[in-house]
């Protein structure tokens, strides 16, 4: 395949998955110019109780990030009913881990809100309330995952599309009902936002199935070849690495909320508004770890690593400009969600590095999921968690007590770039020795 072939093959599979990352951004927009309405305190306490859940989620990562490896390098090598019978074994055990997870962290709620919030009792609160809330609903999460990542391991992604986009539209609607109580409904505040999130969650799950009956992948519950082990020991390194990046998230977040309340909050309001950015960053970072994981099951390794670099390619195009529009029009976008002008203009100043950072994420995470379609997930577990480290969490405990809450923006600024070299590094001259067939 030429250049212009396999640019319209990463287009073709990628854009359905933009406009479903697109759509995930929307609906938390859609919470945060809500949740806003509330005050600072509960923005605030939003941006607590997220980070903290998405700590959480990662236990279901060795079974998401696993599963889409496998499902993607069976279906290249035709091997369609090992890909049945893995999704249905993976969705049985990854529920019940979810399940205990949910649990236990649930009952102890307040201790992990508090331990990142620090002494601020009002953002304490709401985080809470909203985080509770949250974590009760992971196995719905992993249930909606696995299905998800089963489709667009197979090119299925337009069908991911109309799953998402449907879910998006149906947490709009029920994010106001629920936050002020129309129409009958009790005001259930910062709660309502985060039941808004679980139901639209739940609502994906018999959509997905149908869609993966219809492309020939629905679950085949089978526990003999216990596919399990392979998948969990091939979406471990991915799980430790998002482990290790949501603890140094945490920490990071830390940093911000000990500026303050409107630190908290402007952080809260800059990070949603760039998802529209980061979250298409997502789609290719699974379009590369895709279309690089059929290549390598049909045994072409060259073609795996010109198809990963032309999915960069595009979306450090795509990241670059989107990045620089948000920066040039940073403070009139982010007015509307700020409780305060003085929330207003921080908020545009992180949107600012942020938007013009976003070519070395680009980088980053589109090489990462390329080298982890390849058969090696523990490469880009090691660049993600000593970066995450070295280059953002321990330069943002110095520069917060320098800059305050820009100096941690700043060290997430030059975080991104270095990862976003080393990465092109590591693919460009070593992805042929780390590449390896699994199926």
């Amino acid at each position: 395949m030429n250049d212009r072939s396999l640019v319209r093959e990463v287009i073709r599979i990628s854009w359905p998955m933009i406009i479903s990352e697109l759509s995930d951004s929307l609906y938390s927009i859609a919470d945060t110019y809500f949740v806003s309405k509330l005050g600072t305190a509960a923005l605030a306490g939003v941006a607590v109780g997220s980070y903290l859940s998405w700590l959480f989620f990662v236990t279901i990562v060795p079974f998401t990030m696993g599963l889409l490896v496998y499902v993607a390098q069976s279906y290249g090598a035709k091997e369609i009913l090992k890909a049945r019978k893995a999704i249905g074994e993976t969705i049985v055990y990854s529920l019940l881990v979810a399940l205990a997870v949910s649990q236990i962290v649930y009952h102890n709620s307040a201790f992990f809100i508090s331990l990142i919030a620090g002494p601020n009792p009002g953002v304490v609160e709401k985080g809470v309330a909203y985080f509770s809330i949250r974590i009760l609903g992971l196995p719905i999460l992993a249930t909606a995952f696995l299905m998800d990542s089963s489709l667009r391991a197979i090119g299925a992604t337009k069908y991911s599309m109309i799953a998402i986009m449907s879910s998006t539209g149906l947490n709009v609607v029920l994010d106001p009902i629920l936050i002020f109580g129309l129409f009958g409904a009790p005001a259930l505040g910062v709660k309502g936002a985060a039941l808004a999130t679980v139901l639209s969650i739940g609502y994906i799950i018999p959509l997905e199935f149908f869609f993966l009956k219809i492309t020939g992948i629905s679950p085949k519950l089978s526990f003999k070849e216990k596919y399990i082990t392979r998948i969990v020991k091939l979406g471990t390194p991915t799980a430790v690495e998002r482990a290790i990046h949501s603890i140094g998230g945490n920490a990071y977040i830390a940093f911000i909320a000990r500026c303050g309340e409107i630190a908290l909050a402007a952080h809260q309001i800059g990070i949603r508004i760039e998802s529209f950015i980061y979250m298409p960053g997502f789609a290719f970072m699974v379009a590369a770890s895709s279309l690089v994981g059929q290549r390598i099951g049909s045994g072409n390794v060259g073609e795996a690593k010109k198809i990963g670099w032309e999915t960069t390619k595009v979306a450090t195009a795509v990241m670059t400009l989107l990045g620089l529009a948000a920066a040039l029009a940073s403070y009139y976008i982010v007015k509307p969600f700020s409780p305060s002008e003085e929330v207003a203009g921080l908020a545009a100043i992180y949107l600012i590095l942020a938007g013009l950072s976003e070519p070395g994420l680009a980088l980053s995470m589109t090489l990462s999921g390329g080298i982890r379609g390849g058969g090696n997930t523990t490469v880009p577990m090691i660049i993600n968690a000593l970066g995450l480290y070295m280059f953002r969490v321990i330069p943002a405990a110095i520069l917060t007590t320098i800059l305050g809450v820009i100096g941690a923006w700043t060290a997430m600024f030059i975080d991104v770039y270095l990862r976003g070299i080393i990465f092109t590094i590591v693919f460009r001259k070593f992805f042929t020795k780390l590449a390896r067939k699994i199926v």
